[in-house]
């Protein structure tokens, strides 16, 4: 498959593009052509990106738990300097596993897609309603959230 047959999919639904990077037998260098797009030079470890976006996307579409849940797909660290905003959390097996880590590689890529968007914005006040239940052992850790999360910019 061609380059220009990639990007044909990417037009028609950005959902396409996560089965041609993973599922199709693209080239190393197509794969890193668009992974290039987002801010990555492996096209290997962009797919890994989208498989863990894939596998959220269905814990969500089943309405199954997800703040405190072990993700079973897990993306791969992206090379050095290449996703500075979140760099950190590679460096922590318990952020890597949750999903938080997941929305902000879904933030990442909105970035490059959508630079104007205020997603982000909404997720960080949705996280903010978070009730303090410490008390309990609840609270946002439990979901991979990372110290300073909140005053992260996203920028391309």
């Amino acid at each position: 498959m061609s380059l220009s047959r990639v990007r044909e999919h990417k037009s028609e639904n950005e959902r396409a593009l996560g089965i041609v990077v993973t599922r199709c037998t693209l080239k190393e260098a197509d794969q890193d052509a668009v992974s290039n797009k987002y801010g990555m030079a492996n096209g290997r470890t962009f797919a890994t990106w989208l498989r863990s976006l894939n596998y959220l996307r269905n814990v969500c579409a089943h309405h199954s738990r997800l703040w405190n849940r072990n993700m079973a797909v897990q993306p791969k660290k992206p090379g050095a300097g290449e996703v500075p905003v979140f760099s950190t959390a590679w460096d922590d097996n318990h952020v890597q596993a949750r999903a938080f880590l997941l929305l902000c590689i879904a933030q990442h890529m909105l970035t490059r897609i959508n630079p104007s968007s205020s997603w982000w914005l909404r997720v960080k006040a949705h996280l903010h309603t978070f009730p303090d239940l410490g008390s309990m052992g609840l609270n946002l850790w439990g979901m991979g959230v990372m110290d300073g999360w909140d005053e992260w910019e996203f920028n391309i």
